[in-house]
């Protein structure tokens, strides 16, 4: 008689094969998807089921073959005009208020989930005992020069720099001036010395100002630091520092994986990549997304989201909880500066989310996630 787990010819029968394979497939659902690379001392690149980022003519380019931003002209004449309000007094931006930090728990913290709202698209996250920051931006201004000339910052940091824990890790999504802001990522590499980890093209640049320990990643390339294993993920957006070096350097956004999951959109507008990423990576603990600078929308629509856009994103996400980022620090919109909060804050009670799902906190609140 065969036994149930081989035939008479001493080969597994089928019923011990199939019984196997679903034994694998269950242990594979156990394991998230990214968990794998190296230890965070070199730059071994796992790729997951994302598309790598396309390239013409030397450039990188969105997803959608589609996709169309207004004209430089209309750009230039809208960002002109928004120069000339600032010059003149007409925009009435006013700080928000700020939090004193709990810096003696976050200096302490080595198991909490916490997430602290700098200001703009600054974070700083710790998860699984890793401090780590998006998009750092300390300076008192946007733009180029080092910070010397730009767009002013009108609430100051909601932990000064000074004050900031030893940091581990750095992402950075993109190279425009309010993400990848020069005297502060200097400054954090001289001081902490944190492994950055960017999008493709951008590690030539840090390299160039003497910036070392850098990773960079395509999309869907993925790296283990720390225990944590961090994933370079799609953004709708763009490139560039001068007029000379549009697209050159990719833009990303992140997933940062470990004992609870982390997504930090960068600069985006909204696009079927977040469904892609929610059903790949997720479901997310906690997503920082973007929700000011979103007017006017002819301009704003292809790559900043509205606050509806963003709130839609979390869903596509399958994420638990939501910060509101990329608002209320620099005169960079045209909105009301204290517009957003007020109608993300609508939109979900229209959508009935849970309100403490919802975290629009003051710069340097301490939030546990």
């Amino acid at each position: 008689m065969k036994s149930s787990a081989a035939t008479g010819t001493g080969r597994p029968s089928r019923a011990a094969v199939l019984c196997a394979l679903s034994a694998a497939l269950a242990l594979c659902a156990l394991i998230p998807a990214s968990l794998s690379g190296d230890s965070g001392t070199g730059d071994s690149h796992l790729r997951l089921e994302f598309p790598r980022a396309p390239r013409q003519d030397g450039t990188y380019r969105n997803l959608d073959p589609e996709f169309r931003r207004a004209s430089n002209w209309a750009r230039l004449r809208v960002y002109m005009l928004s120069f000339m309000a600032i010059v003149k007094g007409e925009h009435h931006f006013v700080p928000l208020p700020v939090a004193v930090p709990d810096l003696t728990t976050l200096r302490a913290n080595r198991h909490q989930a916490t997430v602290t709202w700098i200001g703009h698209s600054t974070v700083l996250v710790q998860l699984d005992g890793v401090t780590f920051l998006t998009d750092p931006i300390w300076s008192n201004r946007s733009g180029p020069l080092s910070g010397t000339v730009g767009v002013p910052r009108f609430t100051p940091p909601g932990i000064p720099f000074d004050q900031l824990p030893a940091i581990d890790l750095v992402l950075i999504s993109h190279d425009h001036y309010d993400h990848l802001d020069e005297p502060t990522v200097r400054r954090l590499a001289r001081v902490f010395n944190p492994r950055f980890v960017v999008p493709l093209g951008i590690k030539g640049w840090l390299q160039d100002r003497g910036i070392t320990n850098v990773s960079e990643l395509d999309w869907g390339e993925s790296i283990s630091f720390k225990g944590l294993q961090i994933v370079c993920t799609p953004a709708q957006h763009g490139s560039g520092r001068t007029l000379a070096d549009s697209g050159l350097r990719l833009w990303s956004s992140w997933a940062v994986i470990g004992s609870k999951r982390f997504y930090f959109a960068g600069d985006t507008g909204y696009a079927p990549h977040f469904e892609m990423i929610g059903r790949i990576l997720g479901p997310f603990d906690l997503a920082a997304l973007p929700i000011g600078s979103y007017s006017p929308r002819f301009i704003a629509k292809p790559i900043h989201m509205s606050p509806e856009d963003a709130l839609q994103a979390l869903g596509d996400l399958r994420s638990a909880k939501f910060i509101g980022i990329h608002w209320g620090t620099f005169e960079l919109a045209h909105e009301p500066y204290d517009e957003p909060p007020r109608r993300v804050a609508a939109e979900a009670t229209r959508l009935g989310l849970d309100p403490k799902s919802i975290l629009l906190p003051k710069p340097g609140e301490v939030l546990v996630w």
